[in-house]
């Protein structure tokens, strides 16, 4: 019979790969937590007034925002500029009784950093069923425009279109979560 050497844990280099994984979670978790915190005192403004004066972050982020307003979110600006709802074309059309919902959304960094943006940052939510705005209507103008991912530099916008498609008649809101780890959201009602 033969007689294996058996390395203890400790010397195994994959072990040491997963330790390593898990704490550069666990601390950006902890640094994520601990940013929102020190933002408990900012209020988010819009271009028609300043929303409810709270500490309550959680508060200022499920605020309704209508078409229009501008949403200072931590310096970062959005703005959905336009809705539209529209039919598809003879080669995209959408399911029975839903039509393609395509807002205008407007981005502008004012922090002092540069910013990503993702259009998977937004949902379009119809009664409370939010789903991913990544359709394509068969018109030109929007499917050629639509908001993509990218990095803006201090000071620097950027316009594009997300598409969803929804009953028209449904409650419709365009959803933005600002941060991937919890379920936040600022809310603009579409309808």
């Amino acid at each position: 019979m033969q007689n294996k050497n058996v390395k203890p844990w400790y010397k195994v280099w994959w072990i040491w790969v997963i330790i390593v994984v898990v704490l550069f979670v666990l601390f950006s978790m902890i640094g994520v937590s601990s940013s929102d915190n020190d933002s408990s005192s900012k209020d988010v403004k819009t271009t028609k007034g300043t929303a409810k004066k709270t500490s309550d972050s959680t508060s200022a982020l499920n605020k309704q925002y209508k078409v229009g307003q501008t949403i200072d979110y931590k310096g970062y600006k959005i703005k959905v500029d336009d809705v539209t709802y529209d039919n598809g074309s003879e080669f995209e059309t959408p399911k029975s009784g839903n039509k393609y919902v395509v807002s205008k959304v407007t981005i502008k960094n004012d922090t002092d950093d540069k910013q990503d943006y993702n259009p998977y940052d937004f949902k379009l939510s119809a009664n409370g069923n939010a789903t991913d705005l990544d359709e394509s209507t068969g018109n030109d103008n929007y499917d050629n425009n639509d908001l993509n991912s990218g990095t803006l530099a201090k000071g620097a916008s950027v316009t594009g279109y997300l598409i969803g498609q929804a009953n028209p008649s449904a409650k419709l809101k365009l959803q933005y979560q600002p941060n991937y780890f919890d379920n936040k959201t600022v809310d603009v009602d579409l309808n």
